[in-house]
């Protein structure tokens, strides 16, 4: 019984036609052919009709799909799924969409609502947060191997290799970075450090240091080097790692005047651009100095790296 705002009272019934509606053969197949409602049937209908697609996905129709066993997310994905490897990829990228989300659906609500209304854009900010993501593995499996082959031959000689963290100025480009932090070997034997080692990995003609990092090339003039890995779509195991892997023992002397002139530059820039009646606005990005593969072209190797450490 149902009281209306008139005062009325009526009585509700059951809606028979809707079970009708699940349990009959309706939703034309071919000609001549018809089949009950189901996540594939209907979507083969809406496939090719925008309209009809986007009214589906609207609230009123997705709780009447939901009614018929038809799941709103199941229908989109074989309406867009041109063969079973689409459908099958998506099928698992939804499954991870909801495991990730299940506690918190707004949130997807959220997502799903700035994927539709720019599209391109979500799209573009997502391929760069996972470039971003691969890279970052990328130099993560390279910095490991670099590891391995330092370890596996200069401990056996006494010297103790440590990775440090040194903070978060980085280029992520090329960078062995681990916790949201760069990170570097130190070299030691009998507790004295004989040498930092910089990682960079690259798929061009040149790595990028950033002034944090080319201010330790400068301080640490003796000490520091530059450990350079190109592998220009290389396979990255443990053989191109040492086969290609260069060191360059005097970055810090190479380095150390544009230092000087960068910072010289900074202070002027700062100058210049003092908060007052009349100030200048300079937008540029984080300072970052191109290493051109001429300066490890003619480096030193693994192995004549290793030979300098035992002279030291």
């Amino acid at each position: 019984m149902w009281r209306c705002s008139s005062s009325s009272t009526h009585k509700i019934y059951p809606a028979s036609w809707f079970g009708k509606l699940k349990e009959r053969s309706w939703v034309p197949v071919r000609k001549g052919k018809d089949e009950k409602p189901n996540t594939q049937v209907i979507a083969k209908l809406i496939k090719n009709d925008k309209e009809l697609i986007e009214k589906c996905r609207q609230d009123k129709a997705s709780n009447l799909l939901n009614r018929l066993n038809i799941s709103i997310s199941e229908l989109m994905m074989n309406v867009v799924s041109e063969n079973d490897t689409i459908r099958t990829e998506l099928d698992k990228a939804v499954g991870s969409l909801f495991s990730t989300f299940m506690t918190n659906p707004e949130q997807l609500s959220k997502i799903a609502e700035l994927a539709k209304s720019e599209p391109e854009l979500f799209i573009k900010e997502m391929e760069e947060r996972l470039s971003t993501r691969e890279k970052i593995r990328r130099n993560q499996a390279i910095g490991s191997l670099v590891e391995k082959l330092l370890k596996s031959v200069l401990e056996k000689e006494g010297f103790k290799v440590e990775i440090t963290g040194v903070g978060s100025d980085f280029a992520i480009e090329h960078d062995f970075i681990k916790d949201n932090m760069e990170t570097i070997f130190e070299v030691k034997k009998d507790d004295k450090i004989r040498s930092y080692i910089e990682v960079k990995a690259t798929s061009q003609d040149f790595a990028r240091m950033t002034l944090t990092q080319a201010n330790e090339a400068k301080n640490k003039l003796d000490k520091y080097v530059l450990c350079v890995i190109p592998f220009n779509g290389l396979e990255i195991n443990e053989e191109n790692v040492k086969s290609r892997v260069r060191f360059v023992m005097d970055i810090g002397q190479k380095i150390q005047d544009k230092v000087t002139k960068v910072e010289n530059f900074k202070e002027e820039q700062e100058a210049i651009s003092e908060v007052g009646d009349i100030e200048v606005e300079i937008s540029e990005g984080p300072i970052r100095f191109k290493i051109n593969k001429r300066i490890w072209e003619d480096s030193k190797t693994l192995d004549q790296f290793f030979t300098f450490l035992r002279g030291w």
